[in-house]
């Protein structure tokens, strides 16, 4: 007989809940300031699962997805903006890239919005989207970064948008 103190098998304490994406050293692009906003990135998506998996509230849930959506919006203005400054030339696919994530994301938001559940594929989406968008594009613009712009105080650009 369970007592009113013990956690039911079914019930997850948002501390208990695994995170359903965790930071490898391979997802390192080698660019310390995008790297951290990638491990925001992750971090908000985690509280999302977790908010998911512990049936958080509407209100707590809607929270997470727009501080997602800011975050993510936030974090791709500055990374195309640093792409045109060093004239990447897959800056359009990746653009478009971004626009798709985009709209993927504030799709789910409306839903929720209207009434309606967020989906366990759009977790799937964002945990495997931003792996292999950071594996493969965001590695791309960054090895042509390192290469050619040897001088090039990253820090600096990057603190315009976060301060």
């Amino acid at each position: 007989m369970n007592h009113p103190a013990e956690t039911s098998p079914r019930e997850i304490s948002p501390r208990s809940a695994t995170p359903i994406v965790g930071w490898k050293d391979e997802y390192s692009v080698g660019l310390p300031e995008v790297d951290e906003q990638h491990k925001m990135l992750f971090d908000i998506i985690n509280r999302l699962w977790t908010a998911t998996v512990t049936k958080a509230s509407s209100d707590e849930m809607m929270a997470i997805v727009t501080e997602l959506d800011r975050y993510t919006f936030t974090h791709f203005t500055a990374e195309e903006t640093f792409m045109r400054v060093i004239e990447y030339g897959g800056f359009e696919a990746h653009r478009k890239a971004h626009q798709g994530f985009i709209e993927r994301l504030r799709a789910e938001r409306t839903n929720v919005l209207n009434g309606g559940h967020l989906s366990l594929d759009l977790l799937r989406f964002l945990r495997e989207w931003l792996v292999n968008h950071i594996l493969i594009e965001d590695k791309r613009y960054a090895a042509v970064h390192l290469k050619d712009n040897q001088g090039f105080s990253l820090g600096k650009f990057f603190k315009r948008f976060w301060s």
